[in-house]
């Protein structure tokens, strides 16, 4: 049996600028193989318009855990809610809390409402577990945990990874985040 556990790296510059790579741990038997796809190579500086868009196809395939961390500096609160990565994370309005979230089969938007709200012109490092055997949702701040979703009703509920395309900053409902340039 092959067990998968994602890793995807969003890493921010002292500019705002940034870099994304998967990481993929396969268990095979007792030995775990590191195995990452780099989906952004060259640095990309965000405001609350940019926005990059991952197909699906251009994913590796997550079949239950993964991982997100990033470091992110904000210059704004933004006066709506902002999204970091749409399969996952936002930021509440006038205070930039984060909203982590992600899809069950007996809930679409299922996870943590709200966490503390953040600083501007101060960096966090961001890390965001989910886990289906675990049937849990962590969130990290600064290598602190600072939240988590456990599904109660672990026999019926479960996280289900869907299939759309990964966006990091603006969708098509929700502006990005503005970090410093």
């Amino acid at each position: 049996m092959v067990n998968y556990i994602c890793s995807i790296l969003i890493e921010f510059t002292p500019f705002c600028k940034f870099s994304l790579r998967f990481v993929i741990f396969r268990k095979i038997r007792n030995f775990i193989v590191r195995e990452w796809t780099e989906i952004i190579s060259n640095a990309v500086i965000f405001g609350d318009q940019e926005q990059k868009v991952v197909q699906h196809a251009d994913l590796p395939v997550v079949k239950n855990e993964l991982s997100i961390t990033l470091r992110i500096k904000l210059n704004n609160h933004a006066s709506d809610w902002a999204n970091v990565f749409q399969k996952g994370l936002w930021m509440t309005a006038h205070k930039a809390a984060l909203h982590a979230r992600f899809t069950g089969n007996w809930n679409a938007n299922a996870g943590i409402h709200e966490l503390d709200g953040h600083l501007l012109q101060k960096w966090y490092h961001i890390a965001y577990t989910l886990s289906e055997p675990k049937k849990r949702l962590d969130v990290y701040i600064n290598s602190e945990w600072a939240g988590f979703f456990s599904i109660q009703k672990v026999r019926r509920q479960n996280v289900i990874f869907n299939d759309g395309p990964m966006y990091i900053g603006k969708t098509p409902f929700c502006d990005g985040f503005s970090g410093r340039n």
